[in-house]
């Protein structure tokens, strides 16, 4: 039975956004307390239609790079076509004891092999365009890898790697 690459990362980024939601939020509630968390949407680190980009085509609160194309529903992190890479990324620096992040997405597009993937960032700056998934191969923070190219032949993806830096590694994805 065949899986498409859709499917599977749809699948996997389900499975691990909603463990890093579970893991956060219960890390939040005291030992034998049955106490819900406090919950508050922000909106500083949110964006969702139908208003999202405004008339200058800029989103309020993020800056977007590359080859993004934000519109009143979504942004389109790059077109369907070869050596495209773009980002999204927050102006404002999460200060939050505790937090979760509720991220979809959708890959498609009219080839039949796909992009190299994407990724989540949660880094103490924003990232610089660079080979990592549109980001440079050096940061401070945590990158959530959704590969879905399978760049050294050796049939492993798609994958999800979690991957941390102190800022003086460097990462050298697998060619």
């Amino acid at each position: 039975m065949a899986v498409s690459i859709d499917k599977c990362l749809s699948v996997a980024a389900s499975l691990l956004i909603l463990t890093l939601i579970f893991d956060l939020i219960s890390a939040d509630v005291a030992p034998g307390s049955e106490d819900a968390p406090h919950r508050r949407f922000e909106y500083k680190y949110s964006f969702k239609g139908p208003h999202l980009a405004q008339s200058d085509g800029t989103i309020p609160f993020w800056v977007h790079t590359g080859n993004a194309i934000p519109s009143a529903d979504q942004i389109r992190i790059t077109p369907s076509l070869r050596s495209q890479k773009g980002s999204v990324w927050t102006k404002n620096i999460a200060m939050f004891e505790n937090w979760e992040a509720e991220v979809t997405f959708r890959v498609s597009g009219r080839g039949r092999v796909g992009a190299d993937g994407l990724a989540i960032w949660y880094t103490s700056g924003q990232g610089l365009d660079g080979p990592v998934f549109g980001a440079s191969d050096s940061w401070n923070g945590l990158g959530i890898f959704f590969d879905s190219f399978d760049n050294d032949g050796k049939k492993n993806n798609p994958a999800v790697l979690i991957v941390g830096n102190n800022g003086k590694l460097v990462y050298d994805h697998p060619k």
